[in-house]
């Protein structure tokens, strides 16, 4: 029987623990802020800490003391509780992945966003398997991945035809486009890019040789049998008692800390299931991310706290764990890195674009919405270091990977950017009229104050008022058009409106749709557009959020007494903006 003292850490091992730790945390943190400053993904940063840290840099300088910092050798004490703690980040990484997939969201999108992902993926992941099954060497397949070729295409079909859903949802809020028709075809499409993405993953892994995984070892057949029986029993029975538990933890256990707990331990039971099915941990986690997630009882504010919490701490570790067991100068294989980058591009790209263009939509909404679906980030890097932890993939296809995503995350903004490029910056004052502002609602729930600017929306633009709201009312149920800071951006797209229509309501008390930082909303702009005409929705949105970015220029809007001193308080702002 094993001794408490074997069992246990030592001193030093604590020690050397603490420190790895706080190294990693601390450089990644720093780096990624960097990142953030010259107006970067933070992950890159992140992962630039890995490989200053790791064989590449540190290992190079003083391999004695990144062997102290961060031991490698197999089986000891301080490597197996900081590859403990790295498991645990990857796992709730997971989790905060799987809460931005509202499945509601994706049944209201429509046919667009089954054009979208159905090509997004099958065009990308078709390149992909057939490269990788048919070159595997010149790919980079690693031991498992040559005595299992079929794992082996498979995961590298998935790989190059995920999406960021993380990312790619910083980069719409960035280009104020979230909360717009555009943005929410992307994040819908990007949430069954990423369900199908990491199921196809677990069956990846169900089909490695024995000993690529742990836990439960059956046949194939049993353990995707299982896995598949979980997945359905989650979205169904375990999402409706996640539903039905929610408002109770809400009403009677603190905040946040109750909502978190629960979220970790549902995330954490989850994750120990798939575990000892044989699938990796993270796909539970991912499951129970997306059972709690699709809860109408979620509030963003909450989505939001388990976010920070969790981006803030745990995903700077892991991001910077991959570097420490690879050298990305001695693996760097420009044959795998140009093969993945193309195929990587060119099939994600070209699959979304046909797919939008099957949808019906415009040129310029087809590119847009093709280059937001190109991003990977972070997902495709989680996958790459699975797949190499479970000896799919070699270093070189792992550093290609990592590489790719890190290009398609930072081209996904600029070039969406580019294509929506708006030609003269708008300005508010000359979009709306006196009549045009609404000084004082009334109303209190987001129905009602739908309804009540949608009074004088018909009054302006000669349509039915109650089409008017009732179409507004039904995008606000696919997604909520809340923004931090005050405001709310509610949009419909009407047949029969000749020309673009925004009429801003002004709330005093404020009306709660459910923006990220938890606070009502005291400006609401109804925003209309003929069905026919999606930019110009885009454009004054965007226009909008940028007015209202500075809280001073809120504060001075809502002591306006009169659509009149509103309007010259627009006009002010956008003076200053030029200047």
């Amino acid at each position: 029987m094993l001794s408490l003292a074997a069992a246990s850490l030592s001193p030093s091992d604590i020690t050397r623990l603490m420190v790895a730790l706080a190294v990693l945390l601390g450089v990644s943190r720093v780096l990624g802020e960097l990142a953030r400053r010259f107006k970067q993904p933070a992950v890159l940063g992140e992962i630039l800490a890995g490989v200053l840290l790791g064989p590449t840099v540190l290992g190079y300088i003083s391999p004695e003391l990144m062997e102290w910092v961060f031991p490698s050798s197999e089986g000891e004490a301080g490597r197996i509780a900081l590859d403990g703690f790295i498991v645990i980040a990857t796992t709730l990484l997971l989790l905060v992945v799987g809460l931005e997939v509202d499945l509601s969201t994706v049944r209201r999108q429509g046919k667009a966003t089954a054009f979208v992902s159905l090509m997004g993926v099958l065009l990308p992941f078709g390149l992909g398997f057939a490269l990788a099954f048919g070159l595997p060497g010149v790919l980079g397949a690693g031991e498992r991945g040559e005595a299992a070729p079929l794992a082996f295409a498979i995961f590298v079909g998935i790989a190059l035809s995920i999406t960021a859903l993380p990312v790619i949802a910083k980069v719409l809020m960035d280009l104020n486009l979230a909360k717009s028709d555009l943005g929410m075809l992307v994040i819908s499409s990007a949430m069954v890019n990423d369900l199908v993405g990491w199921i196809g993953f677990a069956v990846v892994l169900a089909l490695l040789p024995s000993g690529a995984t742990s836990g439960h070892q059956g046949s194939v057949f049993t353990t995707i049998a299982l896995t598949l029986i979980f997945l359905l029993v989650m979205i169904t029975i375990g999402r409706w008692m996640c539903h039905k538990a929610l408002p109770y933890i809400q009403s009677r256990w603190s905040w946040p800390g109750g909502v978190l707990g629960f979220v970790s331990v549902v995330a954490l039971g989850c994750a120990a299931v798939t575990e000892h099915l044989g699938i990796h941990s993270i796909f539970g986690a991912f499951i129970a991310g997306v059972a709690l997630g699709d809860s109408p009882r979620l509030r963003e504010r909450t989505r939001e706290t388990i976010h920070q919490f969790v981006t803030n701490f745990f995903a700077p570790i892991f991001f910077a764990s991959i570097g420490l067991r690879i050298n990305f100068v001695s693996s760097f294989d420009p044959v795998s890195v140009a093969i993945v980058l193309a195929v990587a591009f060119v099939g994600k790209t070209g699959g979304c674009y046909l797919g939008a263009k099957f949808a019906g939509m415009s040129q310029k909404e087809s590119l847009a919405t093709a280059f937001g679906m190109t991003c990977q980030g972070a997902v495709g890097i989680i996958l790459g270091q699975l797949a190499y932890a479970a000896g799919l993939i070699s270093e070189e296809l792992l550093v290609a990977v990592v590489i790719m995503a890190l290009a398609t995350s930072l081209f996904a903004g600029p070039a969406m950017q580019a294509v929506l490029k708006m030609k003269t910056k708008l300005r508010l004052a000359d979009i709306v009229a006196d009549r045009n502002i609404l000084i004082h609602l009334d109303a209190v729930t987001v129905p009602d104050a739908i309804r009540e600017i949608a009074q004088r929306a018909g009054e302006i633009t000669g349509l039915s008022a109650g089409e008017i709201a009732l179409a507004a009312i039904k995008r606000e149920e696919v997604m909520h058009t809340g923004l931090p800071g005050g405001l709310a951006v509610p949009h419909a797209r009407l047949k029969g409106l000749n020309k673009p229509c925004m009429v801003i309501g002004r709330s005093i008390i404020g009306v709660d749709f459910d923006s990220q930082d938890g606070e009502p909303a005291h400006l609401i702009c109804l925003i209309l557009t003929p069905e026919e005409d999606p930019g110009t929705q885009i454009e004054w949105l965007a226009a909008f959020a940028r007015t209202f970015q500075d809280h001073a220029m809120l504060v001075r809007a809502l002591s306006a007494e009169t659509p009149t001193e509103f309007r010259a308080e627009l006009n002010l702002a956008d003076s200053e903006e030029q200047h």
